[in-house]
């Protein structure tokens, strides 16, 4: 893995980390406690960009080396979830259904992941 490519997935796995983070401040706020949520709105705000950013990144490098499969798998849900909130955000209406379009990719992306790290594995207990 290139420096870049390195860089994008710690970039990835920090913002991961901070929506989490996020996540936990915005629920463990109280009813009248607007600052903890703020707070949490202005992580989120900095950390999905960065998860999409990293994402697309690290997917980028592998699709420049011979692993398409694991580059079109962290590369297509980042961008189809960013197509679907800026068609929402410009008025587009999707059914429940059209949520699909972003949650199917998204677990696909978590089984592409999980097989390469399980065949990976096995290669490495092979050797």
């Amino acid at each position: 893995m290139s420096r870049l490519q390195r860089a994008f997935a710690l970039g990835a796995l920090f913002g991961a980390g901070a929506c989490l983070l996020g996540t936990l401040l915005f629920t463990t706020a109280g009813t009248n406690d607007i600052g903890r949520e703020l707070t949490a709105f202005l992580i989120w705000a900095l950390a999905i960009p960065l998860v999409i950013l990293g994402l697309v990144g690290w997917g980028a490098g592998y699709l420049r080396s011979e692993r398409t499969r694991l580059g079109a798998a962290l590369t297509v849900p980042p961008v189809l979830a960013v197509a679907y909130i800026g068609l929402s955000m410009a008025g587009v209406d999707f059914s429940p259904v059209g949520r699909l379009l972003v949650i199917i990719p998204t677990s696909g992306m978590a089984l592409v992941v999980g097989y390469d790290l399980w065949t990976d594995s096995a290669v490495s207990e092979d050797r």
